[in-house]
């Protein structure tokens, strides 16, 4: 009950203005958006070092990750002086977003494999709007119709960024086997990530290094037996690769801290949207000037959509945020967009 209290009151010191410091409560206002929109660009520099190392199997670079976290988050676990496996009372929660996490980077990285990169990338990060419906049903989170408005703006874009609208006009459906095995992968990393995320907002009140320590370790052990069976080991080249490595590490890390306090201070359906919004249009930035691969007509609209998205989000936050009987609100008649509790 103390912890709960405590995790209450640090999040309520977030979440509301400071009068006394009007920038810093802007900055607190916007903290866990901002957090989620780091970690989509460093997930999306991710994507591109999976996709570039072809000769590692995508578990062996899943495992790499897991094991970087692991190095980097246990230090901070120790000085935490909290138990690394978490509350007696949260384990299994753990354990559960441990597996699902795991299966989720593995799925992820062979549908970066399989895939190319934009439509990959499109097809996992449409999480939002299953985040937000499950959020909703599993933990009971606020749903604005504002919120829907931007979950559909973010389907949409997606729907256009996947090609969808032209494959409808053209009439062309053909896919090899390769394509649908990412199509599915893709489909089934989605699924584990929409779990997690709900297990994470569940378990907010844990110190962010442990839920690293402990999702490391569950996922390290899944990782390396899933490998073994469905994939192989291979030694990693010297030099350039053995840095891509090293930096892919890092970057899970990092991108994995930031979504998790992201989680820890906003709800889960603007965290995701962001995410997925940042994540999406470098993508596409990515394919065309790295992968030489030029977006389409289709492409370019899906990419606007997803902006559009991410400034509803931001507006959203910053008129929820004002006082009751503020211009902003009554201009836009802000009853239509009250929380449905």
């Amino acid at each position: 009950m103390l912890c709960r209290k405590k995790s209450f009151c640090f999040e309520s010191m977030i979440s509301r203005p400071n009068e006394d410091n009007p920038s810093e409560s802007k900055f607190l206002l916007f903290k866990g958006l901002i957090l989620a929109l780091m970690s989509g660009i460093i997930y999306s520099f991710i994507s591109v070092l999976v996709k570039g190392i072809t000769n590692l199997h995508p578990g062996q670079l899943a495992l790499y990750r897991f094991l970087a976290l692991f190095i980097f988050s246990l230090p901070q676990t120790v000085k935490s002086g909290e138990n690394p496996l978490g509350p007696k009372d949260l384990q299994i929660l753990l354990f559960i977003r441990g597996i699902l996490g795991g299966l989720h980077i593995f799925l992820n990285f062979i549908a970066f494999r399989c895939l190319p990169l934009g439509e990959a990338t499109a097809i996992v990060f449409s999480l939002p709007a299953f985040v937000t419906v499950a959020a909703r049903i599993c933990l009971k989170e606020p749903c604005s119709v504002l919120q829907l408005v931007t979950i559909a703006l973010t389907i949409l874009g997606i729907i256009f960024t996947a090609k969808l609208p032209s494959s409808l006009m053209n009439g062309n459906f053909a896919y090899n086997t390769e394509s649908m095995y990412g199509f599915l992968v893709a489909l089934g990393s989605l699924a584990c990530n929409t779990g997690q995320v709900v297990v994470i907002r569940m378990v907010k009140r844990i110190h962010h290094s442990v839920l690293m320590t402990h999702f490391s370790i569950v996922a390290s052990v899944e990782i390396a037996f899933l490998t073994y069976i469905f994939g192989e080991y291979k030694w990693h080249d010297c030099g350039l690769q053995s840095f891509c490595i090293v930096l892919l590490g890092i970057c899970s890390y990092v991108g994995q801290t930031l979504v998790i306090i992201a989680l820890q201070l906003e709800c889960a359906g603007p965290v995701t949207t962001m995410k997925a919004a940042s994540d999406i249009t470098l993508a596409f930035v990515w394919q065309t000037f790295l992968f030489h691969d030029i977006p389409d007509s289709c492409s370019i609209v899906g990419a606007v959509l997803v902006v559009f998205s991410v400034v509803f989000i931001m507006v959203g936050k910053w008129i929820f945020s004002s006082p009751k009987d503020s211009v902003q609100r009554k201009r836009l008649n802000w009853r239509r967009f009250r929380k449905t509790e």
